[in-house]
């Protein structure tokens, strides 16, 4: 089984109805599985939260925005690595 039917069956098993194909393409071109994975389960920490009472319209938002978040977190701490590995390097080399 490949990891996005993996997330399409956590999603199940943690929100309830699965979100469309569709959906599922977009994030899967947008996002890692890992990235994937944490907007799920914070959508469920979320839904929990509210006593099961997020729309399904509603769960795919907040996922979406979740993963969004964590994706722009990435980014940005992977160009903050980059950006003082080559800051030691220059201070190695003087």
């Amino acid at each position: 089984m490949n990891e996005l039917n993996e997330l399409k069956l956590l999603w199940e098993e943690l929100l309830g109805k699965i979100p469309s194909d569709q959906q599922w393409t977009f994030w899967g071109l947008m996002h890692t599985p890992p990235v994937i994975r944490r907007g799920i389960l914070k959508t469920a920490q979320k839904n929990l939260s509210m006593g099961g009472a997020m729309s399904d319209d509603h769960k795919v938002r907040f996922a979406s925005k979740v993963m969004l978040t964590q994706q722009a977190r990435s980014e940005e701490n992977a160009a903050n690595k980059e950006r003082l590995r080559q800051e030691f390097e220059g201070q190695e080399a003087r």
